[in-house]
């Protein structure tokens, strides 16, 4: 699989339970749960909202571009990591035991896309994308400033109704909204557009090779969120499923769902190779003098190949004791 040149690999941390851990490391699955069940309530709204103010569309070209975007047939499903190694707003809020013990797993982005694509051959025909998320204040995106930048307001907003039209099954009755835009203005835009789109931290795989060129600005929605959630620094990998296609990975195992929190949530279940894990955190709480012994034990038993588990199993340096 190839990347776009000068591409360098990314460390990035996925905080867990020691159930989690003990679930991901021995099945070398990871969860991607739908976008419509995370913990984010404003999930996609986030990253609408801030196209919308970039492109002055009114509060009911707002709510008809919601509507809009959520009627596709197709289900996006998301695995969440953080660029931040030891962080204690990521250690209080993700390890979720008693005293917030836990761990987190290193994980190399690239190597772990890689596996991801080779070990699930049933995802051919899906959209994937990853990359790390901004953070919107007031429904202002550095993402969707530069998304929208130097590209004509008015003739956004033609392609924004003409769009809705589509959607809302209006054809081309629409003549207001599709006479403020030609395909080869719409072309020239999006030409021009694709140099500031190289410069965001965000990979699409077309199939082949990762790379930022997209034929949409949609997907891009799904890596801006709220400023609310800025400590996380996250970084995700993103999976559009077309609806067709639930029933096939249905029947290979890997669409589920599971309960949380009264709720039974869809979920993909993804696996990958053990080559991607790079490393392995104690949460701070972590006080057992057994537990270095028992993550080399159980790896061994999981069979990850470790040269060296002074290195690849560390403890938190935050010096908090609860």
């Amino acid at each position: 699989m190839l990347f776009h040149k000068g591409a360098n690999d990314r460390r990035i941390f996925h905080y867990t339970s020691v159930g989690g851990l003990q679930g991901i490391l021995e099945h070398k699955t990871l969860r991607f749960t739908n976008i419509h069940y995370m913990n984010d309530k404003d999930e996609i709204f986030a990253g609408l909202d801030s196209m919308a103010k970039e492109l002055g569309a009114s509060n009911e070209e707002k709510k008809k571009f919601h509507s809009a975007f959520l009627s596709q047939e197709k289900q996006t499903f998301v695995c969440c990591f953080s660029i931040e190694e030891d962080s204690l707003p990521m250690w209080n809020y993700y390890t979720k035991e008693i005293n917030n013990q836990g761990y987190n797993i290193e994980f190399n982005d690239k190597k772990l896309v890689e596996s991801i694509l080779r070990s699930n051959p049933t995802l051919d025909g899906c959209d994937i994308s990853f990359g790390i998320v901004d953070y919107s204040k007031d429904n202002d995106s550095a993402y969707g400033r530069t998304i929208i930048s130097n590209v004509p307001t008015t003739i956004l907003l033609s392609f924004a109704k003409l769009f809705l039209t589509v959607v809302e099954g209006e054809g081309s009755n629409n003549k207001d909204a599709a006479s403020n835009l030609s395909l080869q203005e719409v072309e020239k835009l999006m030409a021009d557009n694709q140099k500031r789109l190289n410069a965001l931290p965000i990979y699409f795989y077309n199939g082949e090779t990762c790379s930022f060129a997209k034929d949409s600005t949609g997907d891009y929605l799904y890596f801006i969120k709220r400023d609310y959630f800025k400590q996380e620094r996250e970084f995700r990998i993103v999976i559009t499923v077309p609806n067709e296609r639930l029933g096939e990975l249905k029947e290979a195992g890997v669409y589920k769902f599971q309960m949380r929190n009264s709720i039974l949530v869809p979920f993909l279940d993804l696996r990958f190779s053990a080559e991607s894990v790079k490393g392995i955190m104690i949460s701070p709480t972590v006080q057992s003098d057994l537990v270095e012994i028992s993550i080399r034990d159980f790896l061994e038993y999981c069979n990850f190949n470790v040269a060296d588990y002074s290195q690849f199993v560390r403890h938190s340096k935050v010096p908090v004791r609860f």
